[in-house]
């Protein structure tokens, strides 16, 4: 039991040694009656064990529940994964205790090795249930990586998957389609690719650019927004991308599997061929072949999600189109930009600082053109002074395939004493347990969704702590995909009111016009018809990059 539970950093260590050792292998010093197909095949699984992450294990754990099904099976199974979800928290305190000495530190300890006692007895009764009634879930729980051959089953005719293992020296890169596979070493490691990406999201996010999102492009130029550095950025298609093009390009969808810094920067960003002209020109930019004019992509957390999203999901079973909740009411001055700084107070938020943010006034028309596109009902959203953190807690969202969220999201420390991410609403009198205005990570992990997706309109829902090299997925992310999304739309930067209207109300509207072509190409589509407005508004990445599909684009 426990060695099931504790936390798998060895497990990285060692995914990341075997890579190397297989990856001098496939650069010619293999043994010569060993196969490199076999070889690679080999890195690919190491590398799956070195990049498992808390979002592949939520997204793993959404496959169980959608083979679970409906009812008292489907409940043990999240009643399970709940108590291994708090014993893992106590673990980890327990490990913090160990080298104190003093009696309260002592005492802490043996009190939580006795939960931890109790919680592994209540788990093993849940295993022993479950594996009487559903004999699969062993196996379901816990993902082994998967095989190429595996993987390509997995696969569409029009898909192939890509994955990147970064560690100190080198960076190694995996394409894998339905009919080929290969791989390739390149010589930058993690310092180097993330001097890269800082260099480049300089010129993406708030902190190296103008906040005039909305301006027209000439305008915000002459604000001080830097044009983009297409150079670096082909440069990093030429190195890691353009060498699997054999395996990557005939591919309409591409799946990212990212590490290191790539998880910071979405790949739709990359120009495949030497871009021209000058980076502060509009019609430069407009006529730059970045990756998404040819690629949809969808991010996945491991490959392993691919069993869990394809092999075990079946159709929403909400009938409700829609449920949106946004457009708080704040008294703060400014606008624009989704992502603040105040200050905290206690367990709780001040609501006082809450309500001092910034209004967000575009979310209101945004979440209504989605109601609009989606052909929801009267009272599918909550807006104003109904959009409150209880509003969300007590709704049945168990019915809606499409849940969104248009207003500030908060990365853990952007308010001091705010320790998890977390979502902006309308905020009451007074602070409570049940609401003070934010929605934090662990308590949208505890909503029951059944949702097709999930739409997180607001910043900095994708990158972590918004450091290169950070886990591609927030806590916001993974809370949403533990509590039932199977997808999610996450930002990797703050959003523009009126940019983020524009990339949701499009995308929805393309699928809902033509749902076979799936939530990443919808997407795609919606990212180019951005970049080729006529006004140039939306022409810098800044504007229409920063929107990714997490889960499944299909």
């Amino acid at each position: 039991m426990t060695r099931a539970l504790t936390p798998s950093l060895p497990l990285r260590l060692l995914g990341v040694v075997l890579a190397l050792v297989v990856s001098l292998g496939g650069a010619g010093v293999a043994r010569a009656d060993e196969d490199p197909s076999a070889l690679r095949d080999e890195a690919f699984q190491a590398a799956q064990w070195a990049l498992a992450t808390s979002a592949g294990a939520a997204l793993a754990q959404l496959g169980v529940r959608f083979a679970a099904g409906d009812g008292d099976l489907a409940r043990l199974v999240r009643e399970r994964q709940d108590l291994v979800e708090t014993w893992r928290g106590k673990d980890r305190r327990v490990l913090q205790l160990l080298g104190r000495t003093g009696r309260e530190a002592e005492s802490e300890a043996a009190r939580l090795r006795h939960d931890l006692d109790d919680l592994a007895r209540r788990i093993g009764e849940a295993d022993a249930t479950l594996e009487k009634r559903f004999p699969a879930y062993a196996a379901l729980a816990n993902p082994r990586p998967l095989s190429e051959a595996e993987t390509r089953r997995l696969l569409k005719p029009d898909e192939a998957l890509v994955l990147f293992l970064v560690s100190d020296a080198d960076t190694w890169v995996f394409a894998v389609s339905p009919r080929a596979a290969d791989w390739i070493r390149v010589p930058i490691g993690a310092a180097d690719l993330d001097e890269r990406v800082r260099r480049l999201r300089r010129t993406l996010d708030p902190d190296g650019r103008s906040r005039a999102a909305e301006s027209a492009f000439g305008d915000a130029t002459q604000q001080g927004r830097l044009g983009f550095d297409r150079a670096t950025a082909y440069d990093l298609y030429r190195r890691f991308l353009e060498p699997l093009a054999p395996v990557l390009g005939p591919a309409a969808q591409w799946i990212v599997v990212a590490d290191g810094a790539f998880t910071s920067l979405p790949l739709a960003v990359l120009p495949t061929t030497a871009p021209e002209g000058d980076d502060n020109d509009p019609a430069a930019l407009a006529a730059t072949p970045w990756l998404v004019r040819s690629h949809a992509l969808t991010t996945l957390p491991a490959v392993s999600s691919l069993q869990a999203l394809r092999a075990f999901a079946p159709r929403p079973p909400g009938n409700e189109p829609f449920r949106g909740f946004g457009a708080p009411v704040l008294g703060g001055k400014g606008g624009g930009e989704r992502g603040v700084s105040s200050y905290f107070r206690g367990a709780r938020a001040d609501v006082e600082a809450v309500r001092g943010l910034a209004p967000l006034p575009a979310t209101e028309v945004e979440l209504k053109r989605l109601a609009s596109a989606l052909k929801a009902g009267d009272g599918a959203i909550a807006l104003g002074a109904a959009a409150t953190e209880t509003a969300v807690k007590r709704a049945d969202l168990t019915r809606a395939r499409i849940v969104a969220f248009a207003t500030h999201g908060l990365v853990s420390g952007e308010l001091a004493g705010l320790a998890e991410p977390a979502l902006v609403f309308t905020p009451p009198a007074d602070a409570s347990e049940l609401d003070d205005g934010l929605l934090t990570a662990s308590e949208a992990a505890e909503l029951k969704l059944s949702a097709d997706w999930v739409v997180l309109s607001a910043c900095n829902t994708a990158a972590g702590d918004g450091s290169p090299g950070a886990e591609g997925l927030s806590g916001l992310a993974r809370a949403f995909l533990y509590a039932g999304a199977r997808a999610i739309l996450v930002s990797h930067w703050p959003v523009g009111d009126e940019a983020a209207a524009e990339i949701t109300t499009r995308t929805f509207a393309g699928l809902t016009a033509t749902p076979e072509i799936g939530r990443a190409e919808a997407l795609r589509r919606a990212l180019v018809a951005m970049i080729d407005r006529d006004d140039r508004s939306f022409v810098h990445p800044s504007a229409w990059a920063p929107f990714v599909v997490v889960g499944d684009g299909r």
